[in-house]
């Protein structure tokens, strides 16, 4: 049990590393410093757009303004007074119609289709789209940033009336729950919002992982900011009446930066096997460690123990973790295979027949399979594992040849 907690939390670690170099690697701080400034010109047109639609289902206009008025102090607690002014201004001149929500909605167009790209790049899907469906897909990403807005205003009202009936019997309750709820809240639409960008199916624990980073992070960030006004109160004095912009749009850069790198968490953690496999050819110096990462994928195998037969269909190649593996075309034996070597990668890529037969010829044999979906997320971005594989096919053809000839 405890080799078994070091080896997942190894396994934590690696991620989170792997999550990190990914989010530079796909420059996750120029990113951001997109989304902050698209965000700037969507920002009074998001707030227009929930105070309108919690409005239509709340009987006070008012009660509807104190509430979009605590999720803007959530979302922006460093100018969030000055925000709502603005806001409250806009609200009381227009009026609300058919016309003028389209307009608003076009407005975030922008924000909303850069998140949606930063969650394609991160997972690996940066194909170019028809126009239609891109626009549709844009039209998506404004409407689930709405909603889940939206939700979060609507889960701030439940939260308040429940506190006021709990505040005056169980303040230690009420204390916790300060702490654990907004968290609770955060993850909760974060997750929503990961599962609705994520490919794949079995994805609900990859977006929890990733937005639990990016709660943490921006639970870390507010306090960390308002310190260091705090403490240095000409934070940013170099901007003159520009400050308090300055300052706001550090704290967005900042909660885009964790909002991205929770992105690239559960984007690790979708393709965790991946990139543990990876590992195996990338750095052959540390093959034990990464070994010990992919134990629950490993197979034993004793001696005699036949892996596949000559003709079958081959759906993944195996990496030899330890022991040995003898590979036969009828009588004659082809190769003798030892550990940190790797066989069956012919079929799985060239999706045709095994072209040999591969039996463990020691005891404790130990393997591990590295499917077709694997490999191709591994192939798809690391050219060098590629060109690796295609000498290695190369001289096993070449070596197959000669001793045909022979």
């Amino acid at each position: 049990m405890e080799f078994d907690f070091r080896r997942r939390a190894d396994v934590v670690f690696f991620l989170l590393r792997a999550a990190v170099k990914s989010f530079f690697r796909n420059r996750g701080l120029e990113k951001a410093a997109v989304l902050a400034y698209n965000s700037f010109f969507a920002l009074f047109a998001i707030l227009l757009l929930v105070l309108f639609f919690v409005g239509q289902v709340m009987a006070s206009s008012q009660a509807a303004m104190s509430a979009v008025e605590r999720m803007a102090a959530q979302l922006f607690p460093l100018g969030s007074d000055s925000i709502m002014e603005e806001v409250r201004a806009l609200a009381e001149k227009r009026a609300w119609g058919l016309l003028s929500v389209p307009i608003l909605l076009w407005t975030v167009a922008p924000l909303a289709s850069a998140m949606r790209g930063a969650f394609d790049q991160a997972h690996g899907r940066e194909r170019a789209l028809p126009f239609l469906k891109e626009r549709l897909l844009d039209g998506f990403a404004i409407l689930l940033l709405l909603f889940l807005l939206v939700a979060l205003v609507i889960s701030e009202i439940a939260y308040a009336v429940v506190i006021s009936l709990l505040a005056g019997r169980m303040p230690f309750l009420v204390r916790i729950a300060d702490i654990v709820v907004p968290l609770a809240v955060a993850v909760g639409l974060l997750a929503f919002l990961h599962s609705a960008f994520m490919p794949g199916r079995a994805k609900w624990g990859a977006a929890f992982g990733g937005a639990l980073v990016t709660a943490v992070l921006l639970a870390i960030i507010g306090p960390l900011m308002t310190a260091v006004i705090q403490f240095n109160p000409s934070f940013g004095l170099a901007f003159g009446s520009l400050k308090a912009v300055f300052i706001l749009l550090l704290w967005v850069h900042a909660a885009f930066s964790a909002i991205l790198i929770g992105i690239e968490v559960a984007a690790a953690i979708l393709r965790r096997e991946a990139l543990l496999v990876k590992e195996l050819f990338e750095a052959p110096g540390k093959i034990g460690r990464s070994i010990r990462r992919l134990g629950h994928m490993a197979e034993s195998h004793g001696a005699g123990s036949v892996i596949f037969r000559d003709g079958e269909s081959g759906e993944c190649m195996y990496f030899i973790a330890e022991g040995a593996v003898e590979l036969t075309k009828g009588a004659q034996v082809l190769r003798v295979m030892k550990a940190g070597e790797y066989f069956g990668e012919m079929a799985l890529l060239l999706k045709a027949g095994r072209a040999a037969t591969a039996t463990a010829c020691a005891n404790g044999t130990i393997l591990i399979p590295i499917s077709i979906s694997n490999m191709d997320r591994i192939l798809g971005q690391n050219p060098k594992i590629v060109m690796a594989l295609l000498r290695e096919m190369a001289d096993r053809l070449r070596a197959a040849d000669t001793m045909i000839k022979e």
